[in-house]
């Protein structure tokens, strides 16, 4: 693999683009051509990269362009195209075909697709393109969201794909997951699996809590930045609905049902309630006259927006206290314990989140350490081994995915019980993943 010097990006406008372009140009120390739709576009985009990573000295490695200007010119010159444009065959076949005209044998070509086929879009090149043509998974913003999901395909080389992840690893500080060509990769995969499975026990116990109640039993307490619920939320109803309706079409497992789109999700959709960049969706938050926030959560029956309810659910509390003092094994303990709805709910949803996240090694990536990175580096969630190892080890664990009626993966029913089960604990601290 030759030095990266000079790299394309396809999209420098939007947030992923400039994000990007910045850690290249101030890790990689490559000059960037940002290629826009038109050039206003792209300065904006030059703009966006320097303030990503508050350094000035990037600046003069930046340059402007546009689509029908300057691609085939920047192409012909760069050692690495970096493609972010919408994500849609549509799009991005027809500017990886003008990609193709103009790349030198050599050049890597990547997408930051979030789940179409990689080897699909590699179609577009030669044998030489092709063995040169991957995904390359940034998650946003790229500055603080270090996980990058490098995604090979058959017309790969191992040789050069290792070659590849060292320089994403040493020269732009990534933490890279090796991943096959599956819908959604590996973090989506797992993360929209579990946030959808509770987004329809939100329209299931709608009398008792629905959004807000769900939220509150997979709080921060369970090993999460920011609640389920919450993060689809932010990454918008439209998003989850792209991720989670291409992931029902094109796989077959087990938990295949769980990725149907909740009926009232789709109806927000049709309202245009998207979440926080429209203003509303699963929550609302307004203003009062005098300036104070105030938050609102959907009611599924109703269509309106309900005052966000405030629990008081002993176990939670208990478990919460537990990790405020640094207890997280006895925080787990609490909840193994608890008895009630709620509890089920909560070792239901934490099995179900170490059953898929663990039955996914073999098919999308190769070892349980990989998906367990793809969660703690690209979530911001305790990865499911570590809750091996915080629930008591693999045969109490087994035992809490039996009582909840869940698949054992192969990988934990194999484990041995006298050694740690999360071996990425000199790379990520779990414990600084829960939220007393």
């Amino acid at each position: 693999m030759r030095e990266i010097k000079t790299v394309t990006i396809l999209g420098a406008n939007g947030a992923m683009g400039s994000g990007s372009a910045g850690v290249i140009a101030a890790f990689g120390e490559a000059k960037v051509h940002m290629l826009a739709r038109d050039l206003e576009k792209a300065k904006q985009g030059i703009e966006a990269a320097v303030n990503s990573v508050k350094t000035d000295t990037i600046r003069n490695r930046l340059v402007a362009g546009t689509y029908d200007a300057d691609l085939e010119k920047a192409v012909s010159e760069s050692d690495w195209v970096f493609e972010l444009v919408a994500e849609s065959y549509e799009v991005k076949e027809p500017i990886n075909k003008r990609i193709a005209s103009s790349r030198k044998p050599g050049t890597i070509v990547s997408t930051v697709s979030s789940g179409l086929s990689i080897a699909r879009l590699s179609n577009a090149f030669d044998e030489d393109g092709k063995k040169h043509y991957y995904g390359t998974h940034f998650f946003n913003p790229p500055y603080k969201m270090i996980l990058c999901e490098l995604v090979t395909h058959p017309g790969n080389d191992s040789k050069f794909t290792k070659k590849l992840g060292d320089y994403l690893e040493s020269k732009l500080g990534r933490a890279v997951v090796y991943t096959n060509d599956t819908p959604a990769f590996a973090g989506n995969r797992i993360g929209f699996q579990l946030m959808n499975e509770i987004a329809q026990y939100a329209e299931k116990y709608a009398d008792q809590g629905g959004i807000a109640l769900m939220d509150e039993i997979m709080s921060g307490y369970t090993g999460r930045a920011m609640s389920p619920l919450a993060t689809v939320d932010f990454v918008g109803l439209d998003v989850h609905k792209a991720i989670v309706d291409n992931i029902f079409a094109n796989t077959k497992d087990e938990a295949h049902s769980t990725f149907q789109l909740p009926g009232y999700m789709q109806k927000l959709i049709d309202e245009n309630k998207l979440g926080m960049k429209s203003g509303q969706g699963l929550t609302k938050i307004t203003k009062t006259s005098e300036g104070k926030k105030e938050k609102f959560v959907y009611n599924i029956k109703t269509g309106s927006y309900d005052p966000y309810p405030k629990f008081d659910i002993p176990f939670i509390k208990q478990a919460r206290k537990q990790i405020q003092e640094s207890q997280y094994k006895s925080a787990m303990d609490v909840v193994k314990a608890a008895t009630g709805l709620e509890a089920d709910l909560a070792r239901y949803f934490i099995g179900r989140y170490i059953s898929y996240s663990l039955s996914i090694v073999g098919e999308v990536v190769e070892t349980k350490e990989m998906a367990d990175a793809a969660m703690g580096f690209g979530f911001n969630w305790v990865p499911a081994s570590a809750f091996v190892d915080f629930l008591g080890g693999p045969k109490e664990t087994i035992q809490i995915l039996e009582k909840s009626k869940l698949p054992v993966p192969k990988v934990l029913s194999q484990a041995s019980s006298n050694k740690k089960f999360y071996e990425l604990g000199e790379k990520l601290d779990a414990r600084s993943l829960f939220k007393g």
